[in-house]
C-alpha cells in the first residue's frame, strides 16, 4: 500500500501531521510579539503619563526598563536590533548621560535645557517605534502640571534636605526663647470693671 502511493499523497500526509504543529507555533509568535509590543506601550504610557514628575518612582522604573524592551534579540549570539529600537535605545543612553553629567550651580540652566531636549527626543523616537504621529513640538508643550504640584514637591524636597543636614550635623536646629503673649481682655469686659456701682 506505501509503495502505491504517489508524492502527492505523502504530501497530503506530511501537511496533515505537521500543519498542526505550525500552528500552534505560529500562535505562539504571535502571542510573543503581541505581550513585547504591549510591554512597550504600557512603559510608553508611564513616561507619558509622568512626565511632568520626573522623580516620581513611577517614571524613573520606566526609564530604566528602555534598556530592556528595546533591547531587540539574540541569534546565535548575536544582537540584532531594528532601526527604530537602535534608535530608542541610543537616545536613552544620550538622555541618560546627561541626567548623570556634573553641572556648577551656574550651569544649571543650560543643564535643564539641555535635558528638556534630550527627553523629548526620547519621547518621539519611542512614539515612532509604537506607530504615533506626535512631532517633538507637542510631546515638549502638550504637558499639564499644576503650579501647586510643583510646589509641594519643591517643599518635600527642601525639607528632606534640612533635615539630613541636620541629621548629619551640617545644620543646627535653631532655638529661640518664646514667651506666650497674653490676651488682652475683651472690650465688654473692660467695660464693665469700669461702670461703678448703682449704690453709689
Amino acid at each position: 500500500m506505501i509503495e502505491g502511493m504517489s508524492p502527492k499523497d505523502w504530501i497530503t500526509i506530511a501537511a496533515i501531521i505537521i500543519g498542526p504543529i505550525l500552528a500552534v507555533q505560529a500562535q505562539k509568535i504571535l502571542e510573543s510579539i503581541r505581550y513585547k509590543k504591549q510591554k512597550r506601550l504600557n512603559l510608553y504610557h508611564t513616561l507619558m503619563s509622568t512626565r511632568a514628575t520626573r522623580i516620581s518612582n513611577e517614571h524613573v522604573s520606566a526609564l530604566n526598563m528602555i534598556d530592556i524592551e528595546f533591547y531587540g534579540r539574540k541569534f546565535l549570539g548575536i544582537k540584532f536590533q531594528t532601526p527604530s529600537e537602535k534608535s530608542v535605545t541610543n537616545a536613552w543612553k544620550n538622555y541618560n548621560d546627561q541626567l548623570n553629567s556634573q553641572y556648577l550651580p551656574e550651569q544649571l540652566p543650560v543643564w535643564a535645557e539641555r535635558n528638556e531636549q534630550l527627553f523629548t527626543t526620547l519621547l518621539y523616537k519611542i512614539s515612532k517605534a509604537l506607530g504615533y504621529d506626535f512631532d517633538e513640538v507637542q510631546l515638549k508643550r502638550d504637558c499639564y502640571r499644576p503650579i501647586a504640584h510643583g510646589n509641594l514637591e519643591d517643599d518635600q524636597y527642601k525639607l528632606r534636605k534640612a533635615l539630613l543636614e541636620v541629621l548629619a550635623g551640617i545644620r543646627p536646629i535653631p532655638v529661640s526663647q518664646f514667651t506666650p503673649k497674653q490676651e488682652s481682655p475683651a472690650p465688654e469686659a473692660q467695660q464693665n470693671t469700669e461702670q461703678p456701682n448703682d449704690g453709689e
